[in-house]
């Protein structure tokens, strides 16, 4: 069959199955991209998830701080207290 197609056909043919091959490359070229991406994706997901938890810790923080600095505001303030208190007391001496 080849021997009597013109040379012109044969020349196509011969492009033709050069563009089958290199499409061929590409798809498989282009399926290892996906795959790389895919699991560039899932990485990014798990830096995403581990964001939040480290922003959740940190704004527990803040509510941890605000609460140490209100009980050292109560402590200082009862402790104030205390010294008025001992500071207006009366001694009567009784002997």
């Amino acid at each position: 069959m080849s021997s009597t197609a013109p040379p012109h056909l044969l020349q196509r043919m011969q492009e033709k199955k050069q563009e089958l091959e290199h499409l061929l490359a590409l798809r498989q070229l282009a399926s290892h991209l996906q795959t790389h991406f895919d699991e560039l994706s899932e990485k990014f997901d798990g830096l995403m998830q581990g964001n939040q938890a480290t922003s959740n810790v940190l704004e527990n923080w803040a509510g941890v701080f605000r609460t140490i600095d209100l009980t050292e505001k109560f402590a200082s303030q009862e402790q104030d207290q205390q010294e008025q208190e001992k500071s207006s007391l009366v001694r009567i001496p009784t002997a």
